[in-house]
């Protein structure tokens, strides 16, 4: 007698969810399940709902779904550019792996650079690394690439030395040899030639 009031299986099955709080953080992310994703700027500071089934992140504030995400495996995120403020979004759309990837693409020398500026403290250093990327825009490939060389010598592959480096045109001239060779023999002569030949180095700079 029940078979007539029997409604049809759902055309998806039901999904299990597990429901969390996380605060967004000033980088406009949440954390949830060892995983980080974006959300809107306007909720930074905000604590969120957040439904987790093994598809999908939904976030809610109060009863109002605010951002959907493809869940991302622990360790990983997943970012909406344009979750970012106006002012914000160009840093954080050119991410570290942006500027590795377009490293790669402008030269050896300019690849080697920004992987060394990038090697520790990542998101402090993200400034810099862009920074010497835009150099590209106003010198070719290939002075860029010499002056990264001449930077890496001198065992400073800063921002700083790098733009100082194409302006006073430096990376035209002939390559030195590396600082640990060229201030070995002011080593080997004493303390007051070692000083010297390193003040030398600098103000060659």
């Amino acid at each position: 007698m029940e078979q007539p009031a029997l409604r049809p299986l759902p055309a998806t099955p039901f999904e299990l969810a597990i429901w969390d709080q996380a605060k967004v953080a000033r980088d406009c992310h949440i954390q949830a399940a060892g995983a980080w994703y974006s959300v809107p700027y306007q909720h930074c500071g905000k604590t969120l709902a957040v439904r987790l089934t093994s598809r999908l992140v939904q976030c809610y504030l109060g009863y109002n779904l605010i951002k959907t995400h493809l869940r991302v495996p622990k360790g990983q995120r997943s970012t909406d550019g344009d979750d970012y403020p106006p002012e914000n979004a160009v840093f954080f759309r050119r991410t570290p792996d942006w500027c590795r990837q377009q490293a790669s693409e402008l030269g050896p020398a300019v690849s080697e650079v920004i992987a060394a500026v990038l090697e520790v403290q990542v998101l402090h250093h993200l400034r810099q690394a862009q920074g010497i990327l835009r150099l590209a825009e106003k010198y070719d490939r290939a002075r860029l690439n010499a002056a990264c060389t001449r930077a890496m010598a001198f065992g400073d592959p800063s921002y700083r030395t790098i733009k100082s480096i194409l302006e006073r045109g430096l990376d035209q001239q002939a390559e030195p040899p590396p600082v640990q060779q060229r201030l070995a023999g002011a080593f080997l002569r004493g303390p007051k030639a070692f000083l010297t030949s390193l003040v030398e180095q600098v103000v060659s700079l």
